[in-house]
């Protein structure tokens, strides 16, 4: 089971989250990573272009996204990888990527 989350910019991530949406046009958003990797430039994040439009606004993505299960590989120390599926309640099944989680101790 799990919950909508909503991070504002610079804020830092609580935990491991899938991005499905975001303020900026396309669900892209920018993480720094400096407190994983000592990192500080930006990260390019960007939620999966087949459900972006499915969390247009909150309403649409309490309703579209909360019979979801994410189906991912256990934790591990890579931080750059990510391997995962997000099946929705009708079936569809979306693979998942680095590119659509946010780790925890990042910021937005």
């Amino acid at each position: 089971m799990g919950n909508f989350v909503r991070v504002n910019s610079g804020e830092f991530f609580p935990c491991d989250m899938l991005l499905i949406a975001s303020s900026k046009p396309k669900g892209v958003c920018y993480v720094e990573t400096k407190n994983l990797d000592g990192e500080t430039n930006l990260k390019y994040k960007q939620c999966d272009k087949s459900y972006v439009d499915l969390a247009k606004n909150e309403e649409e993505m309490i309703k579209n996204f909360t019979k979801m299960q994410i189906d991912c590989e256990n934790p591990n120390e890579f931080l750059y990888t990510f391997d995962g599926n997000l099946k929705f309640k009708d079936g569809k099944i979306i693979p998942l990527g680095p590119d659509n989680f946010l780790l925890r101790g990042c910021s937005l």
